[in-house]
């Protein structure tokens, strides 16, 4: 586990901002277990109480503000430039600054066919500045392609700051990926699926437009979007 006096406050947010959000028996799943610490990503899974797979929850952090790390989770089309094995995304439907469903395909080892899923993601302003980014498949918003449409899936990015340059990123996620496949498969993407992912998400924020990233307040100082700044 990382060595940070910041580790125990982070922990707590994490549990009370999931017990708000998401039902109380994925809040008293079994502890996490501890998959892989390497390059500064730290992952974890456990089996939340009745579901049929793990779910995993992975840490990192990142030179970039918290609307830095924002702004690249907001781009949808970047899917393809940091998810693991992200074949395509775009966004169906935006009705504010803070919803918006969007569309994902991913793409497995042969035999196994790509899965296909549709995400409403939305973002909360905390008052202590962090950012939750929640996800909740909606796999009826859509309908069906070739691919295996996924519609059991939930997570959430929560992006901490810890100050004006420097970004926790911690990313829970569970999902059901539909039909029969090989249980190594599940389980290797338990672990492959972040650690690839955050990795690439952590080079990629550092570049342009997601570096010029700045919040923007409303007229009594809560966050209610971000902007890009003009170099």
């Amino acid at each position: 586990m990382f060595c940070n006096p910041l580790a125990t406050n982070h922990m707590k947010r994490i549990v009370i901002i999931v017990l708000s959000l998401f039902c109380a028996s994925s809040a008293l799943a079994t502890e996490w277990n501890l998959r892989l610490e390497k390059e500064e990503v730290l992952i974890e899974s456990r089996k939340p109480e009745g579901a049929k797979y793990e779910e995993f929850r992975a840490s990192t952090e990142v030179a970039a503000s918290v609307a830095g790390a924002l702004a690249l989770l907001q781009d949808t089309d970047a899917c393809v430039k940091w998810v693991f094995r992200c074949k395509e995304s775009r966004t169906l439907r935006e009705p504010s600054a803070t919803e918006r469903t969007f569309y994902q395909v991913t793409s497995l080892p042969f035999p196994a066919k790509s899965r296909d899923v549709i995400f409403l993601a939305k973002i909360l302003y905390n008052d202590d500045q962090s950012v939750l980014v929640s996800m909740t498949a909606k796999p009826e918003a859509m309908k069906k392609t070739k691919h295996v449409r996924i519609e059991e899936a939930n997570g959430f990015y929560l992006l901490e700051p810890l100050s004006d340059s420097r970004t926790r990123v911690t990313w829970q996620q569970y999902v059901d990926p539909a039909g029969a496949l090989p249980s190594w498969l599940v389980n290797g993407m338990l672990t492959d699926l972040p650690f690839e992912s955050l990795s690439a998400f952590r080079e990629l924020v550092k570049q342009r437009p997601y570096a010029s990233s700045v919040m923007v307040y409303n007229p009594e100082g809560k966050p209610i979007d971000i902007r890009f700044e003009a170099e």
